[in-house]
């Protein structure tokens, strides 16, 4: 038991000081609510509010902890600044040879019903409908030699949205918010894809992109 704790002690010392460099800026409760569920999603493995509750095992009753969370979690979008952040703490780790990779995917939800702008997503493998959800858009550096991740950027977006415009002001997007912090280093690896979107920009001009062949349909 004494091991589970320590080890369950150094996994929220380790959320937190991420959450930290994540929510700079942010007002104190802000904070402590990305540190909870950043932890609670992980030690729960799930994401239902109720499990995440669980989780972090507060000295109140449980029906007042998942108020709060969930008071927090219909709060405004976060993504933005949190995504300025990121860019911001993960520049500093880039360098010339780091592979800057952008990943479109998807968040499956089959059996949601209730949860907003919920629109149909794709299989990436043979582009037939599949069910609802939303997507994902990745921005993740890597060292060719080492075996660390350096998160840049992560938006899910539907098409269902008021403010959605197209998928491809959501890939120029991501890209112009990243070489905001990174300048012109680092290698892009970008979706074949979706090379005709990324072309017209300057990412071309000053840095070498790497087309990954992949079989995947972009709407």
């Amino acid at each position: 038991m004494d091991h589970d704790s320590k080890i369950a002690g150094k996994i929220k010392t380790q959320m937190s000081r991420f959450a930290h460099k994540i929510c700079f800026g942010f007002q104190k409760p802000a904070k402590k609510f990305m540190v909870q569920m950043l932890y609670g999603i992980q030690a729960s493995k799930d994401v239902k509010l109720s499990n995440i509750c669980r989780s972090l095992n507060e000295q109140i009753p449980l029906i007042k902890t998942e108020a709060r969370l969930s008071r927090n979690v219909g709060k405004q979008d976060l993504t933005e600044r949190i995504n300025g952040n990121l860019v911001a703490d993960g520049a500093t780790r880039v360098n010339h040879d780091t592979v800057i990779a952008l990943d479109l995917s998807d968040l499956d939800k089959p059996y949601a019903k209730k949860m907003e702008h919920l629109a149909l997503v794709r299989d990436g493998s043979t582009g037939e409908p599949r069910s609802n959800g939303y997507w994902l858009l990745e921005v993740l550096g890597a060292d060719v030699e080492g075996e660390d991740l350096i998160p840049l950027y992560g938006e899910l977006y539907s098409q269902e949205a008021r403010d959605f415009r197209s998928e491809n002001s959501q890939i120029l997007g991501a890209v112009d918010r990243v070489m905001e912090g990174v300048g012109t280093r680092g290698i892009w690896a970008i979706p074949v894809d979706i090379r005709s979107v990324i072309a017209p920009v300057n990412i071309i001009v000053y840095i070498m992109a790497i087309w990954i062949c992949r079989d995947k349909c972009i709407c």
